[in-house]
């Protein structure tokens, strides 16, 4: 073997090969990050996307939850004179509907009975969808009522309406007017939630 040739065999690399090399790895480098970057945001996206969807599913099931437990019960405020009608519609003029509700499940050493009044705001300021209860339906003082919870965010607006039989058809602003029977509940109630995000929510229930 020749001098030139072992020459030949032993020499390094070049500065214009180590830095060719080091390009084509710099490259790979950051095409491998951006995919993970990538992948990462996907990650987060589904993510947001799985809450976004149940926190969605239990505003719908807990709000047919009550409406479908509503009860024929007056509601009698603290320091009230009068009784609140079982159901209770103010939606138009405040943002809010309020209805009593009975054969819940009551938990050892809870004090209830098993009935409640349910109330339904919305933050319209805030673009909210609350809920806050009173744990029984003659309550001594304004402290039995809970504070209100946050269902569910960006909601633009709330309707009900009720369903009072085929010659009155639909009415809004039940428990209001003196030519619907307080004392009654309605054949069916319909929630309308207009979502910011997901536009009409409709619940519709039926009563027994």
């Amino acid at each position: 073997m020749s001098r030139a040739m072992a020459d030949a065999g032993t020499r390094g690399l070049t500065l214009i090969e180590l830095v060719a090399a080091l390009a084509i790895f710099a490259l790979v480098a950051v095409m491998g990050l951006q995919t993970l970057s990538g992948m990462m945001r996907a990650r987060d996206r589904t993510g947001d996307a799985a809450a976004e969807a149940a926190a969605l599913a239990r505003a719908l099931v807990l709000l047919r939850s009550d409406l479908k437990a509503a009860a024929d019960l007056p509601f009698w405020p603290p320091d009230a004179l009068e009784p609140e009608p079982p159901l209770l519609d103010l939606s138009a003029e405040e943002g809010r509907f309020a209805l009593s509700t009975e054969a819940r499940a009551v938990l050892p050493g809870a004090q209830s009975a098993g009935t409640e009044r349910v109330i339904w705001r919305l933050d319209r300021q805030g673009g909210r969808l609350l809920r806050s209860s009173w744990p029984v339906l003659n309550p001594a003082s304004g402290a039995a009522r809970t504070r209100e919870t946050v269902i569910l965010e960006e909601v633009a607006g709330l309707r009900m309406r009720a369903y009072a039989g085929p010659e009155e058809g639909w009415i809004g602003g039940w428990g209001q007017s003196p030519d619907v029977l307080q004392s009654d509940l309605p054949r069916a109630m319909e929630i309308v939630v207009q979502s910011e995000r997901y536009g009409a929510l409709r619940v519709l229930v039926a009563m027994p």
